[in-house]
């Protein structure tokens, strides 16, 4: 209560030096009051604009500046991010299994072809199959070469090369004796 007395005293106060002022020291005072605000107004605007002047703050706070920039930077990333479809990333998953499957199987499969294949025993067999089949190719050249030979004489003629002796009485099954004009079969 003590304090609505002092205020209802001040204002009689204003009100009994109003009332002794005159229009022009009043005139004065709002003048005066008008440039006090104006002033305070326009320091508060240079207050606002230093505090929201990002290059001033850059210059003062670099560190803090480049930490906020990369950190915008991560969340406007992650915004734009292109998120792969079920489709891509079960193909993704197949791919990566099938490379880890290759993987196993590549390192198992070196191991058995290092012991396994290239043994004393193994590269005997490989050079003995290999002789055997220049040998039998050898042979079939030389015998077809025969054949051919032999083929390739007039009918009628009595002799016969060496070892192709077809038949019981030493004559080709083509050769009819001189004479004959009968088959033998």
């Amino acid at each position: 209560m003590a304090e609505r007395t002092n205020v209802a005293i001040q204002q009689q106060r204003v009100s009994d030096e109003s009332l002794d002022r005159s229009a022009y020291a009043i005139r004065q005072d709002i003048a005066a009051k008008r440039e006090n605000i104006s002033e305070t107004v326009d320091r508060l605007g240079e207050r606002i604009h230093e505090t929201f002047d990002w290059r001033e703050y850059v210059a003062q706070y670099p560190a803090v500046a480049i930490g906020a920039a990369i950190g915008i930077g991560f969340v406007v990333s992650g915004i734009f991010r292109r998120r792969p479809t079920p489709q891509e990333r079960i193909i993704e998953a197949v791919a990566e299994l099938t490379e880890d499957v290759t993987d196993r199987l590549g390192d198992v499969m070196s191991g058995v072809i290092q012991k396994k294949l290239i043994s004393k025993t193994t590269v005997k067999a490989a050079v003995g199959a290999m002789a055997t089949k220049a040998a039998v190719d050898f042979l079939k050249g030389r015998l077809s070469e025969a054949l051919e030979s032999y083929n390739s004489r007039p009918r009628g003629v009595a002799s016969q090369p060496v070892g192709l002796n077809r038949g019981l009485d030493n004559r080709s099954p083509n050769v009819q004796p001189s004479g004959s004009s009968g088959s033998i079969y």
